[in-house]
């Protein structure tokens, strides 16, 4: 109970970030109004929104595949619309908490509720994170490769985020190869770390997070031990994670390239600037300790495509772009969440009939 109750307060929390944000981009224009953003969308037609509507929930089921094929490869045999529930847990969960802290823990619950064992859980979830953040990296380096002046057109602040995203990102990725052959030594520099913030007051706990260190990096470690051998099995699920990462990119260049108010008028190589900009933002926007890094992806995502478009158009694709690839895939997924916590509940009460 109490943790449904967070859970709702994250909702409202989140709901009313996102009315701020919207509103805070609408303010960003006198002219803009609701039923003119909406015949922007209705000069891309029909067929873009369907795609865009597919990239959208494409984002879900790509991640559901992978949890259900890793579920499958331990021995788990679940059905693929199962591990698209699980997905919708997570990335929902995500989206209403700050750092993204919630989506894993709600989806453990699901799967235990499902009768998979935690430990199995852990190890699926931490494999999940790790192809996550390798494949956020080398989407990353292929924007930079497609069209590394893009990030020149993004204001001072915006290229901080932008950076920083970058940096941690990397780090992650780093510490996660380091650990194949050097755990001792990662906990070494954990350790330092900690004593370092106690000593200059910052935190209090220092058992608690040593504890919460050793724990955490040694899970990573047992994660990534697992993965050895199993080369071919894990490049899938890596592969799963970077389509996860383009089907969400890619709903701005849809809906860029099927208007033509959007195209004309812009100059040559305009649709890779703005897939680099969309790939840009959520580097940016991805450490923020905000729900769904609601305010700062949208800024950051309007700065860019400022360079793109001007700015009346390029704030209708901002909010266009958001409405397809975050907040209806946020909705899709309680949706879906919604759906399987009933079914679940109808079954267990069920089998306590039986019983």
């Amino acid at each position: 109970m109490q943790e449904n109750n967070k859970q709702l307060k994250w909702s409202i929390v989140t709901f009313i970030l996102a009315a701020l944000s919207v509103f805070a981009m609408f303010s960003q224009s006198r002219n803009l109004t609701v039923s003119g953003l909406m015949a922007s969308l209705g000069e891309s037609g029909p067929l873009a929104i369907f795609a865009a509507l597919l990239c959208m929930a494409g984002y879900i089921v790509c991640e559901g595949i992978a949890l259900w094929l890793m579920l499958c490869h331990n021995g788990y045999k679940k059905r693929p619309l199962d591990g698209i529930m699980y997905a919708a847990a997570d990335i929902y969960c995500s989206a209403i908490t700050p750092s993204a802290t919630g989506g894993q823990p709600v989806c453990a619950w699901f799967m235990s509720r499902d009768g998979v064992p935690m430990g199995i859980i852990t190890a699926i979830l931490m494999i999940h994170l790790i192809m996550h953040s390798f494949a956020s990296v080398t989407i990353g380096i292929l924007s930079l490769i497609i069209d590394p002046s893009v990030f020149l057109g993004f204001s001072l602040l915006s290229k901080f985020f932008i950076v920083l995203g970058f940096l941690l990102l990397t780090g992650i990725a780093a510490i996660f190869i380091v650990l194949f052959s050097k755990e001792k030594e990662v906990y070494g520099i954990g350790y330092n770390i900690i004593a370092w913030l106690k000593k200059k007051n910052i935190i209090k706990r220092d058992a608690y997070w040593r504890d919460w260190t050793k724990n955490m990096l040694h899970e990573c470690a047992t994660s990534l031990q697992s993965m050895r051998g199993m080369g071919r099995f894990m490049g899938i699920i890596y592969v799963l994670n970077v389509l996860q990462r383009l089907s969400q990119t890619l709903v701005s260049v849809i809906l860029f390239v099927s208007n033509p108010t959007f195209r004309s008028g812009v100059g040559p190589g305009a649709v890779s600037r703005v897939f680099v900009t969309q790939i840009f933002s959520t580097i940016g926007s991805s450490w923020v300790p905000i729900p769904g890094g609601m305010g700062v992806a949208d800024l950051l995502l309007f700065d860019g495509l400022g360079a793109v478009l001007d700015r009346e158009q390029a704030l209708r694709l901002e909010l266009l772009t958001r409405s397809f690839s975050f907040y209806m895939c946020v909705l899709l997924s309680l949706v879906i969440v919604l759906i399987g916590y009933i079914q679940r509940k109808r079954q267990y009460a069920t089998v306590g009939k039986r019983f």
